[in-house]
Formats: structure tokens, sequence, C-alpha cells
């Protein structure tokens, strides 16, 4: 909020004379400037809700993201252990310092209805654990033929001491997993969820042989933390996602009263598919609210109700490409106009989006990209091109406490000089706020704000040179030591409601300045 100070010059006549003993009454007139200003559209409306279009006069943009959901709502990689161990397939066996037992298997990673072919890791971690009762010093290499990283083959080689059943030697290990690309077909290629491990137990004795049984078992664990997906590529699954949400059109909250009349006006939904993933979506409601009024007013369109298929992203891992499904609503093709005369500030949205609606149709192709979205966007482009009828924007500005204390007021008056640049006149109100926002007065400005002299063909606006008067009465006075808050309220008309367009060098240049008779007692 804006912040401002009020009258300050009035504590100097009382800083001057504090140093008197005997009472003192005195009148006099005081005539000060409070504020001065340059404002443009950027001080009603956020800059970023504004652009001039391609007819060479501004527009009101609205960009709202509606819905939308990535890999993390399908694709969950939970933390999982894989537990092995290894044993000797007879009862006992000599090791000697030239032995060697290779090993391999398959361990699946339960991902629930998802089957995944491969994936790379964005982030996470992975700790093994290794622990073996055998009696002499051993070498283990545990090879992940498909799964690569930045410098090559994922494998790791570990050296343990001698151990005992009773006491086995251990060795942990905790690993980065970013950018590791996972191959999860399983060591033959055919499978899904699966990761192919080779596993080669080693003698690490120059010279000694030691005895191992098949009571012997070497186990080791990996466990995957946190593991978070780049990219993946399998089949994802079916999903239905339905829901019925709010979106605030942020610009259009500042309107509380009056009508226009519009030219033209776009509005649209856009699915966008961020996945190389088969879709469809459905729009079954679109409602605006005047949330000042109550009053609702229901879109219809073409495509309401209407399943509609997605196309998947294009493209690759580097190099994709979103899909996007536009539904455009104009004031041709659906009710608009009455949804956008109806003041509304907010939108009501029911939607549906189903995944993979007819199943594993892409034989496990299904893809997700760094940064891969669902999302549903509402878009609009307003023309600043309409006829204002008492069309009313209120704005708050908090203030300082003012105390009164001896000062009596007189007379208090507030000129606006200004300069109107806009092809608008308004009529300006200044409401007294107290902590509960409750209005306690109020200030009338004597005449309107006049509009600019508007040059239809150009949307240039030649300005208006004027002033207006506000008088403060001693009521309205008194309450400044209750007020908290100025509403600014502004209601805006176009010359016989005509339409007029604001061009981007539109602007009001003001002046504000006091004269006060006031009586001070010290």
């Amino acid at each position: 909020m804006n912040r401002i100070k009020l009258i300050s010059l009035l504590a100097l006549p009382i800083l001057l004379f504090s140093c008197k003993k005997e009472p003192t009454t005195w009148e006099t007139d005081w005539s000060a400037p409070i504020a001065y200003g340059h404002l443009t559209i950027n001080d009603m409306i956020p800059s970023n809700y504004v652009e001039t279009n391609s007819g060479g006069y501004l527009s009101l943009i609205i960009h709202e993201s509606v819905f939308e959901f990535s890999l993390d709502t399908l694709i969950k990689l939970p933390d999982t252990t894989i537990i092995v161990k290894t044993a000797i397939g007879i009862p006992a066996i000599e090791v000697t310092p030239a032995f060697s037992l290779p090993d391999n298997y398959d361990q699946a990673y339960e991902l629930g209805e998802i089957e995944l072919k491969r994936v790379i890791i964005e982030s996470g971690l992975a700790e093994a654990t290794i622990q073996s009762p055998w009696q002499g010093k051993t070498k283990i290499t545990f090879t992940f033929p498909k799964v690569t990283n930045p410098s090559g083959l994922f494998q790791r080689v570990y050296y343990l001491d001698a151990g005992t059943v009773d006491s086995p030697t251990a060795v942990t290990d905790l690993i980065n997993m970013a950018f590791h690309d996972m191959d999860l077909t399983g060591i033959d290629g055919n499978l899904y969820n699966t990761l192919g491990v080779n596993v080669l137990i080693e003698s690490n004795e120059d010279e000694s042989s030691f005895l191992v049984t098949n009571s012997d078992s070497i186990a080791f664990s990996f466990k995957f933390q946190d593991l978070i997906p780049r990219y993946a590529k399998g089949y994802f699954g079916q999903y239905t996602f339905s829901d019925t949400t709010g979106v605030a059109l942020t610009p259009l909250k500042r309107i509380v009263a009056g009508s226009i009349e519009l030219d033209s006006i776009d509005l649209t939904l856009t699915v966008k598919n961020g996945f190389n993933i088969v879709a469809q979506a459905k729009v079954s409601k679109l409602t605006g609210i005047n949330t000042r009024t109550s009053n609702l007013v229901d879109l219809d369109f073409t495509e309401k109700g209407t399943t509609l298929n997605i196309n998947p992203a294009s493209g690759g891992l580097y190099d994709y490409v979103p899909s996007e499904y536009p539904l455009t609503l104009t004031n041709t093709n659906s009710n608009l106009l009455d949804f956008i005369e109806n003041l509304s500030d907010s939108m009501i949205i029911g939607y549906q989006l189903k995944i993979n609606p007819f199943g594993n149709t892409t034989a496990g192709s299904d893809e997700f990209f760094p940064s891969s979205k669902m999302e549903l966007f509402l878009d609009g482009e307003f023309p600043l091109a309409f006829g204002a009828n008492d069309l009313t924007i209120v704005d708050t500005l908090k203030i300082d406490k003012f105390e009164a204390g001896t000062i009596a007021p007189r007379d208090a008056l507030l000129f606006l000089d200004y300069q109107n640049g806009f092809p608008l006149a308004a009529d300006l109100i200044i409401y007294l706020l107290n902590e509960d926002n409750e209005v306690i007065d109020s200030v009338f400005a004597n005449t309107p704000i006049q509009s600019g002299n508007y040059q239809m063909d150009t949307y240039a606006t030649l300005p208006y040179n004027g002033s207006v008067q506000f008088t403060i009465s001693p009521s309205a006075f008194d309450q400044l030591e209750n007020t908290e808050k100025l509403l600014l309220s502004v209601k805006f008309n176009s010359d016989d409601n005509a339409v007029v367009k604001i061009s981007p060098d539109t602007f009001f240049d003001f002046k504000l300045r006091t004269n006060l008779q006031i009586r001070v007692s010290l």
C-alpha cells in the first residue's frame, strides 16, 4: 500500500512557541503543497498485466495457471533396499589366491502400475553395505552393466579384511546417484523396473589359502534413497485428475461498480502437455463471478463438455517441445461479452485430465523430460477499448497516525490541480477508515475531473488542465485522529459512454495543495 503523511506542517507553530508560559491563542492561514505526481496506466494496473497490442493501443493481459502436475505426481521412486546373499553351491571349497566367483542377477524395483524401462536420476543417494564372514581377505566388484554415469560404467570395488560368522568384516559406501542413467530392462533387456547386477568375488590374499563353507554367505545391500528422476521412459499408468477450482483475475479486483461496453475480447484456455504421453482433457464448467455483487455468468462455448485429444510432446530428451491445445473464446463463438460486462473478477473452472486413457498403447514409450509438466492455463487479452459508465475503481492508502491536539480547524481545503491525458472523466471521493476498516467520514470533490480531448483516428488524448476542490469539515478534521487508512474511490465515465482506446502515452499529472484556516491554543 502507498504510505502518505498528512499535514505535518501543523506541528511547526507548536514547536516555535513551546517555551511560552502564558496561554496563547492565535488564528492563521496555511497554504502548502502536499504531494504531486505523474500517473500512467501502470500506476492503476501493474505493468506485467499491460502491453501494447497490434492496434497500437493498450490491452490488459491475464496469464494464470489453473492446474499443473509434474513427474512426481505420476512417478514416485520409493526408497528401496536391494539385499542379496552370495554363497558357494557346494559344502566347502578352498579359496586360493587365484580364486574368483562370478554371479549375476536381476533385481526388481517395485513401482506398482508404472513400468519403467529407463530413468536418469536428477538427485539421490545409494548406500552400499557389504558384510563378509570369509576367513581371508577378499575383493568384491559390483558392476551394473546397464547403468552409466558421466565417468562411464557404474562399477564399485570393495576390499574386505578377514572375518568370521560371529564377527563378519563390513564396509559401507555412500554414492551420489545424480546423473546416473539407469536401464531398467534387466540383464537380457526384456523386463521393466529391473536392475541387472554382476558380482565378482575374488581372493585378495597374496599367498595364503582359506576354507569357505556353504554357510559362509557374503551379504550385500544397496539402499536407494530420495531418488528424483530427471528423465524417464516406460509406461506411466492410467490416471484421471478432475477438479473444480477458482482463479482470481487480479487486475479486475479493484473495479467495484459500474458498467462497460466492449468492442472485442479474447479468452483462451490452453492444455499444455510436456510429456511424450497420450492424454485427454475436458472443460466442464467456466463461470465468471463478480465477488462484490455475487452475480454469476456461465460461459457457453462449442467445446464445453467435449473430450479433447491432447497430442504428446515432440522431440527428444534435449530438444522436446510441449504440445498445446488452445480453446479460444471470443464474442463471436461464446457469450464472453456477458461475462466481461458482469465485471467478473474471478472464475470457477471445472476440468478433467486423463493420462493414458486407452492403456499402454505406446508399448512402454511414454517419456518424461526435464521440467515436463501437464498444465492448464487461462490467458486473456482485454483490449482497453471500452465505454465506461460509472466504472469505479478503489484503492486503499495507509496513513501515519494524526493527532490534532489543540489545533482547531476553521476551514480546511484541499486543491487538486491536474492535467488529464486520459480520455475519461472521473468523480473523486475520499473515505476515512478506522482500524476496523469502517467508514467514519468522507470528503467529496466539488466538481468532476474533466476528460482529455480524445482523438479517434490516432487514439491520442489532448490533455485537459483543471482543478478540483475538497472541503474538509471540522468533523472530518476531528476524525483524522481515528483514521488509519484512506479509501480513494474513482468513478470513470467516457463521453456519452462512447468507446475509447487507451494509448500507451496517456498520463495524469497532479499537484495536491492545502489552504487551512486554523486556531492554535497553547
